[in-house]
């Protein structure tokens, strides 16, 4: 019976003292990914890491260009999320769930008929590898539960120089799918 009650003490302590060690232990996916996120080039920003059996990557940007690193092939690729060039990647930010990443760039100026709307926000897909324009405006903000397009819209007097023009602008939200929400009242750019 003391025997008994001991050993079950034992077990009980040494349970304990090995169970934060157990918290702590990943996949040799995770740890991999966890690996190359220590050791990414200087100036890489870590965007998400994935451990799952399907994605096992790890997604950085670097040099204005977002890249994907498969800890399988211990490869790095860039990612083709715009079909056109751009002037320079500004920020990225997730979706909630994390599957989504959000890109967000600044447009060459040829491309530009409106020298305002100068973001564009790319929607790109880490499951399916698959990205869409979810639209272009002047400043682009995420928020909690949706993300917002700040866009000119129009000018109050088009016949005066483009320097003197007094500008009208829209706000359009958009849910993290990509689908269009709401858009809200004009307003007069200050």
């Amino acid at each position: 019976m003391i025997f008994s009650l001991l050993s079950h003490r034992f077990l009980l302590v040494v349970s304990a003292a090995l169970f934060p060690l157990l918290l702590t232990a990943q996949t040799p996916l995770a740890n991999r990914v966890k690996a190359m996120a220590r050791h990414l080039p200087a100036g890489a920003e870590v965007v998400s890491k994935y451990t799952d059996n399907h994605r096992h990557c790890l997604y950085y940007t670097l040099y204005n260009r977002l890249f994907r690193y498969d800890v399988v092939t211990n490869k790095s690729v860039g990612v083709e999320f715009s079909s056109s060039s751009y002037a320079r990647l500004l920020r990225t930010f997730l979706s909630p769930d994390g599957n989504c990443i959000f890109v967000v760039v600044r447009k060459t100026g040829d491309e530009v008929s409106n020298s305002y709307n100068m973001e564009q926000l790319w929607r790109y897909d880490s499951r399916s590898r698959k990205s869409s324009n979810m639209g272009s405006g002047f400043s682009i903000v995420c928020c909690r539960d949706s993300i917002i397009i700040k866009k000119v819209v129009r000018s109050l007097n088009p016949s005066r120089p483009f320097s003197h023009r007094q500008w009208i602008a829209k706000d359009h939200y958009y849910d993290f799918d990509g689908h269009m929400l709401d858009a809200k009242d004009e307003y007069r750019l200050k």
